[in-house]
């Protein structure tokens, strides 16, 4: 519940919506409510001295309650779907807005495609939470309440039949919800590795082609898309068990009702109005339990994708800017003292050992070395891109810990190895590096040659 109401505060105006909804659903269970009281009384008064006035009279009644029940669901419907999808695309941001402040020890915490899943997927779950669940949350409790309420002042001999349903109910959602709690967080990591395996073979796509390992791919694909359907399976194994066993109690409190009324008819202790509306109550009373445990089980998967989603928004970033960083950079001279590095720090080796280097301003250096032996690591401590694990990096003359972030990354300039081109123009990639450049700055660009690689 912690990591529920740690999202809530993102709701921001759709607060209101929030609001707005739960007291429309209030007044769209009262009015019915007063339904099965207008028909025992049109039974009982109007069928009995055969009174048409009065049925008509009680029916116009009965209609209208229904048809302003019918407009607040409308309008409950629209404030809830407001809320859902605002609250849902607030989330997004906040999570986009956070892995966009990650440094690359955040992200080595995170699989590209679990962030993805988190920032859609779990954000959707909870959206489908609130559509289809804050109405019954509202609604299955009142419901439940006035209803149980309202048929022990009917009859409170009859009412007694839910004193045996009640635990029987209760039991059976305490052993499903005990079932399936934690299984949704297992079927929310099967589907970040099917999104890992679909990511990797779309990315790689020319390379299977040209080494015609397509039959691998599919076979590696239907591992996890299985696994998967496996795990949805044994999941909802035990949350289908819910409506039957719901339904069952509901028929079996029925008949109970329906034995114990009838022999009260046949006393004259009871009217068949009295009997009729209190069989309205007890349809109502169930389907609001059954509302109840329905809520149960989204809010037990909501619980699982709200914990994921708050990984993400509480990863606090492994590097920020100083209190009052240096904001500008002297001059271009890099010195490496005695630095060590390594990506975690339950790594038993080091990528980096005890390097010294120093460049003056100005000077070119290559690094050579096989693949995998830290030459992208050793640049990427330039920008702070990492910290180190021991010794300094400078720049400048001064340890890149002592500078704004922003300021000692727009004074070094990266050229990657492999391009990448962001949707859109080429005009808005080249806009990437001035957003405020001019149309001719823009074509000296283009016609400036590449750098040479080393």
């Amino acid at each position: 519940m912690r990591d529920l109401k740690c999202l809530l505060r993102y709701l921001g105006p759709y607060r209101k919506d929030m609001v707005v909804g739960a007291l429309l659903v209030l007044i769209e269970t009262g009015f019915e409510l007063v339904i099965p009281l207008l028909m025992a009384d049109l039974i009982d008064i109007g069928v009995a001295n055969r009174d048409m006035a009065y049925i008509l009279h009680k029916g116009i009644q009965m209609m209208v309650c229904a048809l302003l029940a019918l407009v607040t669901g409308l309008l409950y419907a629209r404030y809830a779907a407001r809320a859902a999808y605002g609250w849902g695309a607030s989330i997004r941001e906040a999570e986009f807005e956070r892995v966009q402040s990650f440094a690359f020890a955040n992200l080595d915490h995170f699989e590209t495609s679990s962030l993805i899943t988190r920032m859609t997927t779990d954000v959707t779950v909870l959206q489908n939470a609130v559509n289809g669940g804050f109405r019954p949350m509202v609604r299955g409790p009142v419901m439940l309440v006035l209803g149980v309420a309202l048929s022990f002042w009917m009859n409170p001999g009859l009412a007694l039949v839910f004193l045996f349903c009640a635990p029987v109910l209760g039991a059976v959602l305490f052993f499903i919800v005990h079932k399936i709690a934690p299984k949704y967080h297992v079927m929310q990591k099967a589907v970040d590795r099917l999104n890992n395996t679909v990511e990797e073979g779309l990315t790689a796509i020319r390379a299977v082609k040209a080494f015609v390992r397509s039959d691998y791919e599919i076979g590696k694909f239907e591992k996890v898309n299985k696994a998967l359907t496996e795990t949805g399976r044994d999941t909802f194994r035990y949350a289908v068990l819910n409506l039957p066993a719901f339904q069952l109690t509901m028929y079996v409190a029925v008949i109970l009702i329906m034995w114990f009324g009838g022999n009260m008819i046949l006393d004259s202790t009871l009217q068949v109005g009295d009997l009729t509306g209190f069989l309205s109550y007890v349809f109502q009373i169930m389907n609001s339990m059954m509302m109840i445990s329905n809520v149960f089980l989204l809010l037990t998967r909501s619980l699982a994708s709200a914990r994921r989603i708050c990984e993400v928004l509480e990863e606090k970033p492994a590097l920020t800017s100083p209190e009052n960083g240096v904001k500008e950079v002297p001059d271009g001279s890099v010195s490496f003292e005695e630095v060590s590095f390594r990506y975690d720090s339950r790594a038993q080796e080091s990528a980096l050992v005890g390097v010294n280097l120093r460049i003056a301003a100005g000077q070119t250096v290559g690094i050579l070395g096989g693949t995998g032996s830290a030459k992208t690591t050793l640049v990427q401590l330039i920008p702070r891109l990492y910290d180190v694990t021991a010794g300094s990096v400078k720049v400048g003359g001064r340890d890149v810990r002592e500078y704004d972030l922003q300021a000692l990354r727009d004074a070094v300039g990266i050229v990657l190895q492999k391009n990448v081109l962001f949707s859109g123009t080429v005009r808005d990639n080249l806009l990437w590096g001035n957003p405020q450049a001019s149309d001719s700055e823009l074509w000296e660009a283009c016609r400036r040659p590449a750098p040479r690689s080393f």
